[in-house]
């Protein structure tokens, strides 16, 4: 884990002093919009994003956030017999997910019009994750032996926090509004690659995103 923060960090410090020495233009975005973790509630998520423009179709970009969903959903099964007729039970095991960001990468222009301009995006980054993990308890009818239920436990919450790698990519469509501000709509698809949990491209360690978005130029 140590050696992907510092690559991290270092990469982040090469396009800071990038950024600092170049005169050319760069922007400011606002995103906003409906976040969509996989086998989970749907949620909400914001950003805040540096953009660098290298020439008139490539940009850098640095981005932090917040992001929030509720419940973590899993399906137990049980085998069909003639006590046990229903055989699938809905649960969750976590709850309250808080997903803070820092992510870089680029954005290519791959088609332009007069009414907007077409793009993919590449990210990698670091994500603290924080929620509420549960056990589960089974209700069984103590006279037939038949399987009632699933339920989180909630007297064994415990709160976690991780921290994780992902990358990303996504497409987008970007619109002038004016000569200093565009309003761009994106699909984002991340995964997390580094928890102890579960696996690259996982129903609960990937997510995608659709966002609006308002971009100042400076």
């Amino acid at each position: 884990m140590k050696k992907y923060l510092f690559a991290l960090l270092t990469i982040i410090v090469v396009i800071i002093s990038t950024v600092t020495y170049a005169q050319d233009s760069n922007s400011i975005q606002v995103n906003g919009g409906i976040f969509m973790p996989m086998s989970s509630s749907k949620g909400f998520n914001t950003s805040i994003q540096y953009n660098y423009h290298l020439s008139n179709n490539i940009q850098l970009y640095i981005y932090s956030g917040y992001s929030s969903w509720d419940r973590f959903n899993v399906i137990f099964t049980e085998d069909w017999s003639t006590i046990q007729k229903q055989t699938h039970f809905s649960t969750y095991i976590s709850d309250n997910h808080i997903l803070i960001p820092v992510f870089i990468g680029s954005r290519i222009n791959f088609h332009s019009s007069k009414l907007f301009t077409s793009f993919a995006t590449f990210e990698i980054g670091y994500s603290n994750l924080s929620y509420d993990n549960y056990g589960i308890k089974k209700e069984i009818n103590p006279v037939t032996g038949e399987v009632l239920s699933y339920n989180p436990d909630l007297r064994t919450k415990k709160e976690i926090t991780e921290n994780l790698l992902g990358i990303g990519a996504g497409v987008g469509l970007s619109h002038t509004i004016t000569e200093n501000i565009n309003i761009i709509l994106s699909f984002k698809l991340n995964s997390q690659l580094n928890s102890k949990d579960y696996s690259f491209l996982s129903s609960r360690g990937t997510y995608t995103a659709i966002n609006l978005g308002f971009n100042f130029n400076l």
